[in-house]
């Protein structure tokens, strides 16, 4: 595993943000009085970014709004979860140790998300997981988000890699394997995060259910390719 590059999503992998997520949203929504969501209604809309977000939260409560409203609404959005960003949020079980494994063993660890950095940043240092990642590229730093492979290019560099750099990408989504064959890099999926369909559906090169199996599994995972 020395001198790899290991590159992370953050919400449904790392983390179980999706009730703050709700909560920030649900917040905004009342303030035109559009109904609340459920969190697992809320979980569908994760993954690309806050203005996709919105669009779906509006389109499910009524009439689409304007583009400068729906705007508007995004920015109150992101303000309201930059504010209240850890209130529910939890790292999923056996993260810690194996970062602190990957780290022991020689590799790099970085971050790719299309969570904007407004609400990136205060998430990771509330959940004190800012110190484990070499590098991170979130979805307003990106020239193209995922599922484009150009962001996991981009977060690679950012680690201090090139093209020749051996990386595997570690996510829950279809954004997040669609960009590591996209990119030409291994991937492995986590099956307790926020994929829209079956997650053996999408095409990673392995599946974990726990974080206590990663580390054997980007090590076969390594090996195979």
């Amino acid at each position: 595993m020395k001198n790899h590059i290991i590159i992370f999503d953050l919400d449904g992998t790392l983390i179980d943000s999706a009730p703050d997520v709700c909560g920030a949203l649900n917040r905004t929504l009342a303030k035109i009085d559009r109904r609340a969501h459920s969190v697992e209604e809320a979980k569908t809309y994760l993954g690309h970014g806050a203005p996709t977000l919105m669009e779906k939260a509006l389109k499910a409560t009524g009439d689409i709004l304007s583009p400068e409203a729906t705007a508007d609404l995004t920015n109150q959005f992101l303000t309201d979860y930059a504010d209240n960003p850890v209130i529910d949020t939890v790292v999923f079980p056996g993260v810690f140790k194996a970062l602190d494994t990957i780290l022991s063993r020689g590799a790099k660890l970085a971050l790719c998300t299309n969570k904007p950095s407004i609400t990136t940043a205060p998430v990771l240092d509330i959940l004190k997981l800012t110190p484990y990642f070499e590098a991170r590229v979130c979805g307003d730093q990106a020239s193209t988000k995922k599922p484009h492979g150009d962001h996991i290019h981009e977060t690679i560099r950012s680690a201090g890699g090139d093209k020749n750099s051996r990386a595997i990408m570690i996510g829950d989504s279809e954004n997040d394997i669609y960009a590591a064959v996209d990119a030409g890099v291994p991937s492995i999926a986590v099956t307790f995060g926020y994929a829209l369909g079956a997650v053996h559906d999408l095409g990673a090169d392995a599946m974990i259910n726990h974080f206590d199996d990663l580390i054997s599994t980007i090590e076969t995972v390594m090996v195979n390719r």
